[in-house]
């Protein structure tokens, strides 16, 4: 608690007095999750061109309560018109809290940005909080989405004319996209992969059952599954899913770094088969067809605008799932370099598309970022 409040008055020191504020208040480490992590990634990309003032909401229990009270507290007193203030809301429940820093910025008529990474108030609408946040920050508030598709579904349910023509869409990809420097040499069965913070919500138990089906009428692939497992019972599921294939599935614990590199350069065909209420624009995506690998994944969030192609869309039919991986996987046997060639096009429109909206979003926060800024990373995917 104590280190949370000189965080926050470390970064009210910053800014020099006069001088218009970019407020930035959200999730940051600790605990690291997409969310947080966005945010970081975020934050040091904007102090290349501007100094934020980072109001974090908090990590424990304890921080957040705290964050909920100084939060509106520092705005009333330290806001001045002419900021520009910038807010990732928490997720879940945590949004409740978050309407009272809303109230004050209303109160004190702050244009204030809304950046939305959940698609739990659409898929669960509709959400008393989402409603409440969009009618307290009334005029002053723009709502920033992932995708054109987002903004239409929650614009519909919580958002009033004026609210839905301000809005903006800025993917994640503009902010993650590595291009590798070469097309891996893929060899041997064609490899299915799944990598993520693992669930029962990320369909990891879908996928093993279809993984079996399929095991029983074929023996040209093999499955790597890779990620933390905090559920021990869930972790036993998997294991004991390893050892009845032994050659043909493995798991290999939580990859980061080379090693997170080495797992997509190993792939072929991603799968997410995810209905986590939550998921909005899988970085799991980008990264499989910026490495060269296809995806076949669930409808959920905006992963529908992120695919490359409808008919990788899962339809939780088994049957029917199994005849869908198994035309993915005879189609990587017949042109394997091929497929990957159509992805990494695929990985450069999304970043192209990205970048566009990227110029749009800086513009509202009142900065200008040179033409270089984001650099045309397609042009060495292009020459693979």
């Amino acid at each position: 608690m104590l280190l949370y409040c000189k965080t926050l008055i470390s970064e009210l020191r910053k800014t020099k007095p006069g001088s218009a504020r970019l407020w930035f208040i959200g999730p940051m480490p600790p605990p690291i999750h997409g969310q947080s992590v966005y945010n970081t990634t975020l934050l040091e990309f904007l102090r290349h061109y501007r100094e934020p003032t980072c109001l974090p909401l908090g990590g424990t229990r304890s921080e957040k309560m705290a964050g909920a009270l100084l939060l509106p507290l520092i705005m009333l007193v330290f806001a001045r018109r002419g900021d520009d203030v910038y807010t990732s809301p928490p997720g879940q429940g945590g949004v409740w809290a978050f309407l009272l820093t809303i109230a004050t910025l209303r109160v004190r008529r702050l244009d204030h940005y809304i950046h939305h990474h959940s698609f739990r108030p659409i898929n669960q609408s509709p959400a008393l909080s989402a409603k409440l946040l969009a009618g307290i920050g009334g005029k002053y508030q723009h709502h920033i989405f992932l995708s054109d598709g987002m903004r239409e579904r929650y614009a519909a349910l919580y958002l009033n004319g004026q609210q839905q023509s301000q809005s903006l869409v800025l993917p994640n990809s503009f902010l993650f996209y590595e291009p590798i420097d070469h097309m891996p040499e893929r060899s041997g069965p064609v490899t299915l992969g799944h990598l993520s913070v693992i669930t029962r919500e990320k369909g990891i138990v879908y996928l093993m059952e279809l993984a079996d089906r399929m095991f029983r009428v074929r023996s040209d692939f093999r499955l790597v599954l890779a990620g933390p497992v905090r559920d021990p019972s869930l972790k036993e599921e998997i294991l004991a899913f390893c050892a009845r294939h032994p050659d043909k599935a493995v798991y290999l614990g939580p990859v980061y770094g080379k090693e997170k590199a080495a797992f997509y350069r190993a792939i072929d065909i991603f799968v997410l088969p995810s209905r986590l209420l939550d998921e909005a624009d899988p970085l799991v995506l980008l990264e499989s067809y910026s490495s060269g690998c296809d995806v076949v994944a669930s409808s959920t969030g905006c992963i529908p605008e992120r695919i490359r192609s409808d008919d990788r869309l899962l339809s939780f039919v088994p049957n029917d799932d199994c005849t869908l991986m198994g035309r993915i996987i005879d189609q990587c046997n017949i042109d394997r370099g091929g497929v990957s060639s159509m992805c990494v096009t695929h990985a450069r429109q999304l970043y192209a598309d990205a970048r566009q909206a990227a110029m749009r979003f800086f513009g509202a926060l009142s900065i200008s970022i040179p033409v270089n800024a984001f650099p045309d990373r397609s042009e060495r995917a292009q020459k693979l």
